[in-house]
């Protein structure tokens, strides 16, 4: 008799300690699930902050500040084909209803052109999760637990409200009737964390210098720059200059064959230190000699005839001064001297040198010069007689 007694409650203990090991099995099988949709909604979440990224121009037009409304948010599919999402998920929790997301712009009345507008996003299941029919706000902590410091869940006490883990925010409880047990994952209420990078869309202006550590930049297309350029060796296949270029060094200026074939079109380039130009330097046909000029810069004459210009003492002057030399001619008594070509601002001149001379020794000698290019020089006596004789005719441009 005893050993039945013993056997029954061997049974019963046994049974106890099977249900037992069951409830705990089901219960460790429960967490398990409910981390796992913690950590899918963690990436869905973590996609939306890569999206908006990507997005944010697209997004900001939508913006009117005189009307906010709400921005077009992305459906999880979208999230996938955009490859914000490595993999697809499911369009909603285990326990049922759907993933729900929310966009705005904030904070109120911000400026897109200056730049303080961020999206602000929540993301959430549309119905909270249940056990037994009843909110299950543990399962809610344990989701949100596992989704990280951008979750949080509404309680049973004020459930109006959801509360981020160890009360890091909070935000009004987004689901109908402000069930407890609502899960809510944010990018934060009034911040976008990546507005602060630079977006690739260009949407958002630098607000300071930066510092790219010496890293090179590569397929750059057009450079504006309204200060100073400094750099040891600049390399350019094309370069417009509209205001100043400055080398610490030495400033190259060559093609991919050593040479410069091609004009440098500056508005006005300054160098500091040396410049060195392997081909041919072709400077603007801009200036006209004779003219007012400040500093000490030098122009192309603008007749294009390729002359070159200095600014000495404030006008512009052939370089060399003011005489340029052209010809020189062993001219006889009655023989032409034609005159120079001169560029723009010059006046043909012409200057006589005796060489010899044969006069009657009572006569005097004049050395007369007619016309104003060409000229004709005449040797003659007191009486206007040519006599023979030679002279060393120079012409030049006086400027």
């Amino acid at each position: 008799m005893g050993s039945i007694i013993e056997m029954v409650v061997v049974l019963v203990a046994s049974a106890l300690l099977t249900i037992q090991g069951i409830k705990e099995d089901v219960a460790h099988r429960r967490a398990t699930l409910l981390a796992a949709e913690g950590q899918s909604e963690a990436t869905i979440n973590q996609a939306l902050a890569s999206w908006v990224t990507d997005n944010y121009a697209t997004l900001l037009a939508q913006y009117n500040p005189a009307n906010p409304q709400p921005l077009t948010p992305p459906t999880i599919d979208a999230l996938f084909t955009s490859g914000s999402l490595k993999q697809p998920h499911s369009n909603g929790p285990f326990w049922g209803g759907v993933y729900t997301i929310q966009m705005t712009m904030v904070p109120a009345n911000c400026s897109p052109s200056a730049g303080n507008c961020h999206v602000s996003y929540i993301l959430y299941p549309s119905l909270p999760i249940t056990r037994n029919g009843q909110p299950d706000v543990i399962g809610a902590s344990q989701i949100a637990q596992a989704g990280g410091a951008a979750f949080g869940f509404s309680k049973s006490q004020n459930s109006g409200t959801i509360t981020g883990l160890n009360g890091a925010w909070t935000a009004a409880n987004p689901l109908a009737g402000s069930p407890a047990a609502a899960i809510v994952a944010t990018n934060a209420n009034a911040t976008d964390g990546n507005s602060v990078y630079i977006r690739r869309d260009g949407s958002l202006t630098w607000t300071g210098s930066q510092n790219v550590n010496g890293v090179d930049l590569h397929n750059v297309g057009n450079i504006d720059a309204t200060g100073t350029i400094a750099a040891p060796t600049v390399a350019a296949s094309n370069v417009d200059v509209s205001n100043s270029v400055r080398s610490p060094g030495t400033l190259y200026v060559q093609n991919q064959n050593g040479s410069a074939t091609a004009p440098i079109d500056t508005g006005s380039a300054t160098v500091h230190g040396n410049a060195t130009v392997t081909g041919t330097l072709t400077v603007g046909n801009v200036a006209v000699a004779g003219t007012g000029c400040s500093g000490t810069g030098i122009a192309g004459n603008s007749d294009g005839h390729g002359q070159i210009l200095s600014c000495q003492f404030n006008v512009w002057l052939p370089i060399g001064g003011r005489i340029q030399g052209y010809g020189y001619f062993t001219v006889q008594s009655g023989q032409a001297v034609p005159a120079p070509v001169c560029s723009s601002g010059g006046t043909p001149q012409i200057l006589v040198n005796p060489r010899s001379i044969y006069v009657d020794t009572t006569a005097t000698v004049n050395y007369v010069i007619g016309g104003s290019g060409p000229w004709t020089v005449f040797i003659v006596d007191g009486s206007s007689a040519q006599v023979q004789g030679q002279v060393s005719a120079s012409t030049y441009c006086a400027y």
